[in-house]
C-alpha cells in the first residue's frame, strides 16, 4: 500500500484517565476522534445515491496495528444506509500517537485511503443488488474484519459471502480462503427479506463473518459470525433467525483443515463484532447491543478459551436454546466493560457500534495498549471514536 503525504490535521479528543487499585484491570489512556464531516484521502468525487459525498471518512469495521511507527490500518464496511449505495469499499492508512503522560494522550492523523479493488482492478461495492461483478466494478464486498498477514498481505472477512479474501498492499485481491459450505447460502439476493425467506441455511442477512483474528505465530485464522445462521435459530415472519448461539470458525492456513465452536451471547439480541488473538486458544470478542447513548446496556469486551470447547463441525443445526450437556461453549467472562462509570465515557456519546479491535504498541511499563473503534454508519450526528486503554493478560 503507497504511502500518503499527511493531512495537515491533527484529531484528538482527551477522556480522564482512571487509575485502578486494581494493577489488571484496564486502565483508560484517552480517545481519538474522527469528525463525522471529515473526507477520506480515496479522491473520489461527487456523491452517491443518497446524497452524501462519496469521500466521506467513517464507518470503521476494522482496525490492524502495523507493528511500527504509530502505524494502523482502518477499514471501512459497505458505506451507508445499508447496502443501498455503490459505495466504493476502501482501507485507511491512519497514525494513532500514544502518549499517556500528554495532555493529548491519543493523536489521531488520516494518511491516506486505497480502494479496494478485485484481480481485474475493478472496486469491490456495498450496493446489495451487486451479487456479480460488471465491466466497472467487482461485486458487492461488506467488508468487517481485518488482519495483516506478514508485512505486506492481508486478510479480510465479509459478510455477503460470506468470503475471507487476501489482498495485496496495494489493496488488490490475490485469492480467498476457503469458507465451509456450511456458512454460506445458496440464492443470494439483494434485499434482507428476501435472502432470509429463500434460504434454509448459512448465514443469516448481514449477519455474517464479523470479526477476524489470526493466531500469535499466524498459523491459523479465527472468525465469529455475527449472530445466529439461518439453521440455528428459530426464524420470524421475515425469515431472520432468533437465538443466543453463535459460531466461531477457526482455519489453519497451512492444511486448510476448519474447526468450529459455539459462543453463547449474554443475551439473544446482542450481537459480535470483532475478535482479537491473545494467544493460540484465548480471545478477546466485542459482544454489544444495538443501542447508543443512554439507552445502551451492553457494550463489552469479553475475554474467551477455546480451551475444553467442543468442536461442532459435525452438526448441521444448532438449538436457538438449551444447549445439549455435551456440547461446550467457550469459556468466556467479561474483561472491560465500555459502560462502566469509572472510564467516564459512557452516556450520550457512547455509539451503538463497537466494531474495531487491535493492540497497539507496549507502553514502557510493559502493559499493552488496546484500541478500540466505533462504526458510524456514516451518520453526520456521529463521530468515529477510538477508545485506547492500557491492559495486562496472565
Amino acid at each position: 500500500m503507497q504511502r500518503f503525504t499527511l493531512v495537515p490535521m491533527i484529531l484528538w479528543c482527551v477522556f480522564g484517565t482512571t487509575h485502578g487499585t486494581n494493577a489488571q484491570s484496564p486502565e483508560l489512556i484517552g480517545v481519538g476522534e474522527f469528525p463525522a464531516t471529515m473526507p477520506d484521502r480515496s479522491g473520489l468525487t461527487g456523491h452517491l445515491e443518497n446524497g452524501e459525498p462519496h469521500n466521506r471518512m467513517g464507518g470503521i469495521s476494522a482496525i490492524e496495528y502495523l507493528g511500527h511507527d504509530d502505524q494502523y490500518l482502518a477499514m471501512a464496511d459497505r458505506g451507508p444506509d445499508d447496502g443501498a449505495t455503490a459505495y466504493q469499499c476502501r482501507v485507511h492508512r491512519i497514525s494513532i500517537h500514544i502518549d499517556p503522560l500528554s495532555k493529548e494522550p491519543v493523536r489521531l492523523q488520516l494518511l491516506g485511503s486505497d480502494r479496494l479493488v478485485d484481480c481485474r482492478g475493478c472496486c469491490f461495492v456495498g450496493d446489495a443488488t451487486a451479487i456479480t461483478e460488471s465491466t466497472e466494478f467487482g461485486h458487492r464486498l461488506d467488508p468487517e474484519g481485518l488482519r495483516m498477514v506478514g508485512t505486506d498481505q492481508f486478510l479480510v472477512c465479509e459478510e455477503y459471502g460470506p468470503k475471507i479474501l487476501r489482498f495485496n498492499h496495494e489493496g488488490k485481491s490475490i485469492d480467498s480462503i476457503p469458507v465451509p459450505s456450511a456458512f454460506c447460502i445458496a440464492k443470494p439476493a439483494g434485499t434482507k427479506n428476501e435472502e432470509n425467506l429463500n434460504n434454509e441455511s448459512g448465514r443469516a442477512s448481514n449477519k455474517g463473518l464479523e470479526g477476524l483474528a489470526i493466531s500469535p505465530d499466524g498459523s491459523t485464522i479465527t472468525c465469529v459470525m455475527q449472530n445466529v445462521m439461518l439453521q440455528d435459530g428459530q426464524r420470524d415472519e421475515t425469515g431472520a433467525p432468533h437465538g443466543q448461539y453463535c459460531r466461531m470458525l477457526q482455519i489453519d492456513l497451512e492444511s486448510g483443515q476448519t474447526s468450529q465452536f459455539v459462543y453463547r451471547l449474554d443475551h439473544p439480541d446482542n450481537v459480535l463484532s470483532e475478535i482479537l488473538a491473545i494467544s493460540a486458544t484465548e480471545f478477546l470478542v466485542i459482544e454489544r447491543d444495538y443501542k447508543a447513548g443512554e439507552e445502551a446496556v451492553c457494550k463489552h469486551i469479553k475475554r474467551i478459551d477455546l480451551a475444553g470447547a467442543t468442536d461442532i463441525s459435525g452438526l448441521d443445526r444448532l438449538p436457538p436454546s438449551d444447549m445439549p450437556e455435551d456440547i461446550h461453549p467457550v469459556r468466556k467472562t467479561t474483561y472491560l466493560d465500555m459502560l462502566d462509570p469509572r472510564y467516564g465515557i459512557g452516556g450520550v456519546r457512547m455509539p451503538e457500534k463497537l466494531e474495531g479491535l487491535t493492540f497497539g504498541p507496549d507502553l514502557s511499563d510493559g502493559r499493552k495498549t488496546l484500541l478500540i473503534a466505533s462504526d458510524n454508519d456514516f451518520n453526520l450526528e456521529n463521530a468515529s471514536f477510538i477508545y485506547v486503554f492500557a491492559c495486562t493478560f496472565q
